[in-house]
């Protein structure tokens, strides 16, 4: 039976009334928290949602929480999940380019022990009923944690829901097969497996904390995102979340080219194996003794540029999610989906010319026609030209086709894009780039990034409109400006630059030919 401890927090009006360490009985242990006086949120860190997945759990699904604390300390973060630090290297050069030290990011902590969640909310009684939202966070699958600075939930929670930021097991030790896994016991996707066990203990828990279960709302960007379309393409998911928001990775699963198979990643494994010489029967077993931080090293070595997408394992995706959209079986749960206007523009590098132009398009899964390159080469910045190109094919273009084919089966699906340049000569060089909505949809605008009063205003608005969306499963509210449903026949979007406004879908050319190539086919 669970029990909620009767605490004196439990006498608070919410969350502001108190100053004491608010404590929270669930799953047999006494979580004991931190209050957030100067924005009346209390916030649990590092809350374990399943056994640690050491030694013989290492590429097996989450399991059940076996060892537990009578009391345990929730005030301090826990050790990321095993990566690079290509995450945290993204960041210093950021602050650079802002002018700021690298040394603001301290250097990472990792581990496989890094299983946990954490919580955000403003009102602890049960009875409560907030709306919860579910951070997923990207980084391709391979790198990327539930805390990163932007990620913390405090605003969001003073709006009037509970924030849950997720960890999972990436790159290597959460995308990865071997043909002698157990189909009994997981044979791929266990980073994905790993957000499906928190969800789960989200719809069994969330109550304790203010939480209801009956109104969660998913969201996430790049591979996060990713990661939620998969669910929704799952019935192992199905009932854990009623809403998704999906942040610059429409993409990735909205095409039927280029996906893992099963038999890629248990060849993976092997030669994952074979780096260490394993072979034969106990090939796998000897896997699973290699110390996590030589693992993560000579894996990266040897498939360096990999990028770690779910499969289709028979278990949890039955087929891929391209199949499963066009198929209409994709969940009909209502979703806002966007873009940024400059995804690739500060990762494509500033000495392109014509002729790389050319190739951008050449080598586009979907705009490799004369008419993609005729509407890209009147640019006269040739970054900017392979930028539309690359965010087309990859991001924008995607997220509309998949809202334009659920609008007009279901009507509840919303199109944003994000065009904000911050202000300065730092802001011009970035542009509005891969996550540069973050801090926006958590009111978290780090210190050393340029930040006016426009970007607080936008920040509020966009705050709105995800809270709004994650009370009643529609982003519109009083005050704000309408944010019509992507649908025929104008197809528009909400804008964000300096405020937000609905106006006509961009790349109206490319995303015809996009459309073109996937009905093609």
């Amino acid at each position: 039976m669970i029990m909620r401890r009767l605490t004196p927090a439990l006498l608070c009006i919410g969350v502001i009334a108190c100053n004491i360490q608010p404590e929270v009985e669930v799953n047999g242990e006494v979580l004991r928290g931190e209050y957030l006086a100067e924005v009346g949120v209390a916030v649990f860190r590092s809350i374990p949602f399943a056994e640690p997945p050491l030694g013989y759990l290492r590429w097996r699904p989450p399991q059940p929480l076996g060892t537990k604390l009578a009391r345990r300390e929730t005030t301090a973060f826990a050790p990321v999940c095993m990566q690079s630090p290509r995450i945290l290297d993204w960041y210093r050069d950021m602050a650079e380019i802002f002018g700021s030290s690298r040394d603001v990011f301290e250097d990472l902590v990792t581990s496989e022990d890094c299983l946990y969640l954490n919580i955000w909310s403003p009102d602890l009684h049960e009875n409560a009923a907030l709306p919860v939202m579910v951070y997923i966070h990207g980084g391709s699958n391979n790198s990327g944690w539930s805390y990163e600075p932007n990620y913390h939930g405090h605003a969001l929670a003073k709006r009037g829901v509970v924030l849950v930021s997720i960890a999972y097991r990436l790159g290597v030790f959460g995308f990865l097969s071997h043909p002698d896994l157990d189909d009994d016991n997981g044979i791929a996707n266990f980073g994905l497996w790993d957000q499906v066990k928190a969800l789960k203990w989200i719809q069994e828990y969330i109550r304790q904390f203010g939480g209801d279960p009956k109104r969660v709302t998913v969201f996430g960007e790049s591979s996060g995102a990713q990661d939620i379309l998969a669910l929704m393409a799952s019935d192992k998911a199905a009932g854990l979340f009623h809403g998704a928001i999906l942040q610059s990775n429409g993409g990735f699963g909205i095409s039927n080219r280029n996906s893992p198979t099963l038999d890629d990643e248990r060849q993976r494994g092997v030669q994952t194996a074979e780096i260490f010489g394993f072979k034969g029967a106990d090939a796998l077993q000897k896997l699973r003794s290699v110390p996590a931080q030589e693992l993560l090293k000579e894996y990266e070595q040897r498939f360096p540029d990999y990028y770690h997408s779910p499969t289709v394992d028979g278990q949890l995706l039955k087929k891929p999610v391209w199949q499963i959209i066009n198929d209409g079986e994709l969940s009909g749960i209502p979703f806002i989906i966007g873009s940024n206007a400059d995804e690739w523009y500060d990762s494509t590098p500033k000495d392109v010319d014509e002729d790389d132009v050319v190739h951008a398009v050449e080598a586009s899964d979907h705009l490799n026609t004369p008419e993609a390159l005729a509407a890209v080469q009147s640019e006269t910045d040739h970054r900017k030209a392979i930028d539309r190109i690359l965010t087309a094919d990859g991001i924008l273009c995607p997220s509309q086709y998949l809202a334009a084919t659920q609008s007009a089966s279901n009507d509840n699906a919303w199109v944003y894009y994000f065009a904000r340049l911050r202000d300065g000569g730092a802001g011009a060089q970035v542009r509005t780039y891969h996550g540069a909505e973050l801090p926006y949809v958590f009111g978290t605008h780090d210190p050393w990034i340029t930040t006016t009063v426009v970007d607080w205003q936008l920040s509020d608005q966009m705050i709105a409109y995800w809270t709004q969306f994650a009370t009643i499963r529609d982003p519109n509210a009083d005050g704000l400006p309408d944010w019509p449903i992507f649908a025929a026949p104008n197809y528009q979007v909400m804008e964000f630059t300096n405020v937000p406004s609905p106006t006509a879908a961009p790349e109206r050319i490319l995303c015809r030919v996009f459309r073109e190539s996937v009905d093609r086919d």
